[in-house]
This record gives structure tokens, sequence and C-alpha cells, in this order.
């Protein structure tokens, strides 16, 4: 069974925040992941810490922290914290940053396989309590270490989406963040298992999350919130990914214009009900569980509920957990 866990991110309130960590452990909550909207809300490494310190059994992870915007030096020293915080449960997602937040922030990575590549690199032999001196599109480090005298377990997760990121993730790291359509789902899940396969890794060992938009209708959501964020994901796809999929093409690059002259509560104008379909999960709890169940069969080992969230998403939140663990038989 798929482990069934949380995502919030920076922009939500903190009283959501404390309301997950207060009741991930009566709900059953196996994971819980900050996504970082770059330049806006709360700060990452603070949730995680308070969300670490709040639970006993959930995993706390970063899905993901942008690596555009962070220096590798403190991106190493957090994960480090973090991870003694909370006695071996923190995971560390790494990730560019989505491409609408890049743009508005007026930053570019030329070479964004190798830059995710050295950045693991370094961050691995960090972890491994070794000094790094390493220069690369993102850092200059010379002489760095974390000063310890044994090495840690971190995990580190990639949130990627183009071929060539996936090919890397079935070559570094420990675990995948994804997000899309089923189509896009198993061609993603195909490129790292023929990756894992050639470098004669046990195809277990990479674990496979994937968080789409989880959108219940059964306790008074907004739609109108839910085709912003639609809006968004599809902005943020990149086109080569939407080449995979059976949709409409045309209006799919009106979307991504209009989001990116006006924004996403513009761009919500042109979303229907088929790319609601596509780019989340909606519906009443049962049609949503149904929905998680046929996207582990594709090898999924987690799956990630919210945002956005509306209503009552307390109760629907709630709800869904029951449902999960009924169908479990736990």
């Amino acid at each position: 069974m798929y482990r069934a866990s949380i995502g919030i991110t920076t922009s939500m309130n903190t009283s959501a925040t404390k309301w997950i960590g207060q009741n991930a452990d009566s709900l059953g909550v196996e994971g819980i992941w900050i996504g970082e909207d770059i330049g806006v809300g709360q700060e990452p490494s603070i949730l995680s810490s308070l969300l670490l310190e709040g639970t006993t059994r959930a995993r706390v992870g970063t899905g993901i922290t942008p690596l555009a915007v962070h220096n590798v030096s403190t991106v190493a020293r957090m994960a480090y914290t973090l991870q003694e915080v909370g006695n071996g449960r923190f995971v560390l997602g790494l990730g560019l940053g989505g491409i609408q937040a890049l743009q508005r922030a007026g930053l570019k990575v030329d070479r964004p396989v190798s830059a995710l590549r050295d950045v693991t690199l370094a961050l691995r032999q960090l972890f491994n309590a070794d000094s790094v001196t390493m220069k690369s599109e993102l850092f200059n480090l010379t002489e760095f270490s974390l000063r310890i005298s044994q090495p840690i377990d971190i995990p580190i997760f990639f949130g990627v989406r183009g071929p060539q990121m996936l090919r890397l993730a079935g070559e570094m790291a420990d675990g995948v963040i994804l997000s899309g359509p089923m189509e896009y789902l198993r061609y993603a899940m195909d490129t790292i298992d023929k990756v894992a396969h050639e470098r004669e890794k046990t195809l277990r060992e990479i674990e496979r999350v994937v968080w789409l938009p989880t959108i219940p209708t059964f306790k008074g959501g907004s739609d109108r919130l839910a085709k912003q964020v639609v809006a968004l994901v599809v902005a943020d796809t990149p086109k080569q990914v939407l080449d995979l999929l059976d949709i409409d093409r045309n209006r799919a690059d009106r979307i991504r214009e209009v989001v990116a002259a006006s924004g996403p509560k513009v761009g919500a104008d042109l979303i229907n009900q088929d790319f609601i379909d596509t780019f989340a999960v909606s519906g009443t709890k049962e049609h949503m569980i149904d929905r998680f169940e046929e996207i582990q069969k594709l090898g999924v080992t987690e799956v990630v509920l919210g945002p956005p969230f509306s209503g009552d998403w307390r109760g629907a939140m709630t709800e869904i957990f029951h449902e999960i663990h009924q169908r479990r038989g736990s």
C-alpha cells in the first residue's frame, strides 16, 4: 500500500500548518511535504522544524528546496540540523524551482542538469563528513565542511520533470517527487526504471512520490481556487511534458501565455473540467482514493494530498485519511 501524506506550501497561513502538525499522528499521516513558494510566505526550514517536533511518526520533507535561490552550504547545514531535530525523519527534496517563479525572480539556470548533479555530489560529500572544494554554476566551495565526525544519512529526493532530469534522478536520487497526468507519470516511471536498471540499482531503492493538487468536492471546496491552481500547474509544465498528453494543446499554450502575463487568477478562466481531471485529483473521497489506487499501480510508493485547501478542508482531510485506513484494514 502507498504511504499517505499531506502537502503544504509556504504561502499557507500558520493556522493551517499548525492544525496539520497537531493532527498528523491521530490521522495516520505518514509524511508531510513542504513546497516552497519562492520569496513568498513562511520560512520552510522553520516549518519543517516545527512539524518534526510536533509529530512522532510522520516523515517531513522539503518538496522542494529550490536550489536557484539557496546557497548549497546553507542547505547542507539546514538538512543536518533538521535530521537531528527529527531523529532521522527528515527528507531533503531538491530541485531548481518552478518555471514561473524563477522567471518572476529574474533567475535562469543555464545548465540545469549539471547544476543539480553538482549540488547533489557536494551535499553527499558533506553528509559523508568530507571537506568539499568544488565550483559549479550555483556555488563555489573551498574546503567547506559540516565539521561532523561521522557520516549522516539524509535521503535526497529530486523534484524534477524533463527527460534528462528524470534520468539524473534514476542515477543519483533516493527518491523522486512527481506531479502530472497519468500518461506523464507512466513515462516518468519508465525513464527512471531504465536508468536504475542500467546502473544495476534495485528499483525499490528509488522511492516514487506523486504530489497532485487535490480538490475535494464534498466539503465546500472552491472551484475557482482549484482552477487557479491547475492554471499554474499547466503554466509550470515543460512543453516536452505537455507533448506527451492527450489534451487541447492550443488551450494549454494559451493558459501558459495568460498566466505568464497576468497570473493564475486570470488563467483560471481558461480551465475546463478536462484540464481539472487531467492535472488534479478531484471529487468525492471515494473517487479520489480510487484515483490514488490507480496511481499506485504505476509503481508509486507515496501519494501526497493537497493543496489547495478550501471550504471545510480539515473535515475533508479527516474523512479521506479515515477512508484510506479503512481500505487498508488498519
